[in-house]
């Protein structure tokens, strides 16, 4: 996660997070993203996948919500911050992961998504 700094008034400084957007080559010309459990607060440490609302080869715009998350907090709908297709839901409905951590991946085309393995 980075944090950005957004002025709010003559003197209010307001500090938030943003993903980190990290992009990983697994084969020649093929780019894949991550998609990694959020902070949904400023206390969660780890959050559990409720239920995918996407599955592997899904079309997924950026906005297009793919995950409910459960925090110490509630339950929250975790939209794509990227375009393209499925390729990997690597913690399953149930299970929890540390934020940060990726849960699924993204592809740029359906035939990357077919194509990748996690850990490969």
């Amino acid at each position: 996660m980075r944090l950005a700094a957004l002025w709010c008034g003559a003197s209010a400084l307001v500090v938030r997070q943003q993903p980190t957007r990290r992009r990983l080559r697994v084969a020649p010309r093929m780019a894949v993203s991550e998609i990694a459990m959020p902070a949904l607060s400023s206390t969660m440490t780890s959050g559990r996948v409720v239920s995918w609302l996407v599955g592997k080869g899904d079309k997924v715009e950026a906005g297009d919500p793919v995950m409910v998350v459960e925090s110490d907090k509630a339950d929250m709908e975790v939209e794509s911050f990227e375009e393209g297709y499925v390729a990997a839901i690597v913690v399953d409905e149930g299970s929890d992961a540390d934020v940060g951590v990726a849960v699924g991946y993204l592809a740029e085309t359906a035939e990357e998504a077919a194509a990748f393995e996690p850990g490969a």
